[in-house]
């Protein structure tokens, strides 16, 4: 983020004249971050939301540097509008066939056969979507799941049958990591997969999976899902299911670790209570 905001922001030695929109932009010093060049910004990363990141983590930083007087004013950077929540959520067979694929496939990374294939190399992606799917947990607190106690790692007690996705080396953020319990079902798998000599709940090859993007967009594509199916979009599934099950708002809310608020917003409309009572009023007749 800080590379690409340099890329454009530039150096007040340097300054450079952007040619963006129908006059060029001057980006070398704090006084030239405004709306302009903020919406300037948007349209040169190409991305919404890779942007708009961008401006968050500039925004913060000048708030840092008021707070530390290097900066007498205030600053204000303009963000792009909030883009729509993803939809996009996987029936239980979309699910179980990519844990399948995942499971039983995996030839060598390049996907050719011949001699020298190593199979069952895709196991890690299984474990992952599991844990994702059972759990609705972010892919950070899934990769950094382990079952040995470590400052700064998240912690599944197994003989309790409760995760602790939070490290305690890390602070606090908005995005709540609860303690949760674990599904019993999960539970017989993590207990299984620790018997079989695992530190972390994902690993490849012994060592731990610090990231599974290209494996999982690979995997995805083999199962002939559209790319709209994200390691995100399991966190969106899970919660879905949640909704569609009738879960108790304050609980689900607990254990996905968001407010209820977002709860209702991006998910509420999935509830088999959501809006029944307008719906029986509706149906009454008028006396």
């Amino acid at each position: 983020m800080i590379a690409r905001l340099a890329s454009w922001w530039g150096n007040p030695l340097e300054a450079s004249r952007k040619a963006i929109g129908p006059k060029p932009v001057l980006t070398g010093f704090v006084s030239d971050i405004n709306a302009a060049n903020c919406h300037a910004y948007v349209t040169f990363v190409g991305a919404t939301r890779s942007a708009s990141r961008d401006l968050e983590m500039l925004r913060a930083a000048l708030r840092h540097a008021q707070e530390q007087r290097v900066l007498e004013g205030t600053v204000n950077v303009t963000l792009p509008p909030k883009s729509k929540p993803r939809e996009r959520w996987l029936t239980r067979s979309e699910v179980a066939k990519l844990v399948w694929t995942a499971w039983r496939g995996g030839r060598a990374a390049n996907g050719r056969s011949g001699e020298g294939d190593n199979w069952h190399m895709r196991r890690h992606l299984a474990r992952f979507i599991l844990l994702a799917v059972y759990t609705g947990s972010r892919r950070g607190d899934v990769l950094n799941a382990s079952f040995v106690h470590s400052v700064d790692h998240g912690y599944i007690d197994l003989e309790r049958g409760v995760w602790t996705r939070k490290a305690s080396s890390k602070l606090a953020t908005k995005k709540k990591q609860t303690t949760i319990p674990l599904p019993l079902g999960l539970l017989a798998h993590l207990r299984r997969w620790r018997r079989a000599g695992q530190t972390f709940a994902v690993e490849f090859n012994g060592r731990k999976v610090d990231n599974i993007s290209k494996a999982f967009r690979a995997l995805v594509a083999e199962c002939g899902l559209d790319k709209g199916v994200i390691p995100h979009a399991l966190r969106h599934t899970a919660v879905t299911w949640a909704m569609q099950n009738g879960i108790e708002l304050w609980e689900a809310a607990g254990y996905f670790g968001m407010t209820v608020q977002t709860l209702m917003e991006v998910y509420g409309h999935h509830h088999p209570d959501h809006l029944k009572g307008a719906a029986a009023a509706m149906g009454k007749r008028k006396r």
